[in-house]
Parts: C-alpha cells; structure tokens; sequence
C-alpha cells in the first residue's frame, strides 16, 4: 500500500505504511496517520502530529474520539 493523502480545508490528512518509513522515522514501527495544517498561503506544512495505527480499532478509536469531541463541544 502506497502513501496516500488528502486535504480538508487547510489540513493535510495522510496514511503512512510502517514499510514506507525508514530509520528513526519508523519509531512507532506500525502504519500513521500524519496531520498537519498548511502555513498559510502556499503548499508548506507545519511538521504536524503522527498517530501509530496497528490496527482497524486504532484507526476506529481515532474517528470516534474526533466524533465525540464535535458532539461534546457543539452548543
């Protein structure tokens, strides 16, 4: 599976496969969701977070803390 990303607004959403990474790189030694927001004008990111998915219930976990999150804040 190849790195894959995609933008909403101006955040850069992207899925990294363990075996894309090399190193240091590879400290979670599992796939990551990489997030980072662009730096205003332009097509630089700000270094941004990485969430190690080991598995579907990582990945799970990670939309339903979002979905609680938007529940729990809205008025």
């Amino acid at each position: 599976m190849p790195t894959v990303h995609r933008d909403v607004g101006n955040l850069r959403i992207t899925y990294v496969p363990a075996r894309e990474r090399k190193g240091a790189r590879n400290w979670s030694r599992s796939d990551v969701v990489r997030i980072q927001a662009y730096r205003g004008v332009g097509k630089a990111l700000h270094r941004g977070a990485e969430f190690p998915v080991k598995s579907e219930r990582d990945f799970i976990k990670l939309i339903k803390t979002l979905c609680d999150i938007y529940a729990e804040g809205r008025p």
